[in-house]
């Protein structure tokens, strides 16, 4: 893909080509947390990451599926992971919303606030429960859409455009870095 783990590929490569950087991209569009977790043993703990980053949650909201196991799936994917690589490095990212697109329309656009906002709360107890870097993300989209229209850095509401992506890539790697910077 395109989006925001290009660009930490592309940025960590040219800034560090020494570090040899193998960046793994397992997101698929319209998954759900519980598709992740059904392709958990393949997709993440057979490449035997150092670093995992996930960003999972809209799709759950915007499907109306799973937000009742969403916590129970991710510490399964959590927890595995850390049976796997107890020294594991794990960020985890706030699933976010801006009111435009569809997600805008006023009979969604309460759904979407409500259910992003349980999962957030979510995230943000398994990030403190993990010991992850937890970014976010919906903060950094409200800020940005703030100060110029939220279709610049959401198309639908939901997708980063390139600009919302490049927001991610570089809050992303300044919070790692701060957690665990280069010696």
């Amino acid at each position: 893909g395109h989006g925001y783990p290009f660009l930490l590929a592309a940025r960590m490569d040219f800034d560090s080509p020494e570090l040899d950087f193998r960046v793994v991209n397992r997101g698929i569009s319209g998954d759900i947390l519980g598709d992740l977790r059904r392709r958990w043993q393949e997709d993440a703990l057979d490449i035997e990451p150092d670093v995992l980053s996930v960003l999972i949650g809209i799709n759950n909201v915007s499907k109306q599926q799973g937000l009742d196991t969403f916590e129970a799936d991710y510490r399964h994917i959590l927890d595995a992971s850390r049976k796997a690589n107890p020294d594991l490095r794990i960020v985890l990212l706030d699933p976010f919303v801006l009111k435009t697109g569809h997600a805008g329309d006023e009979s969604r656009w309460a759904h979407y606030v409500k259910e992003t906002t349980r999962l957030r709360a979510i995230v943000a107890g398994l990030a403190n429960d993990y010991d992850a870097v937890h970014i976010k993300t919906q903060e950094l989209f409200d800020r940005a859409a703030g100060t110029s229209s939220p279709e610049l850095w959401l198309w639908d509401g939901i997708h980063p455009t390139e600009r919302g992506q490049e927001l991610i890539a570089r809050h992303w790697l300044q919070a790692v870095s701060r957690r665990w910077p280069r010696n």
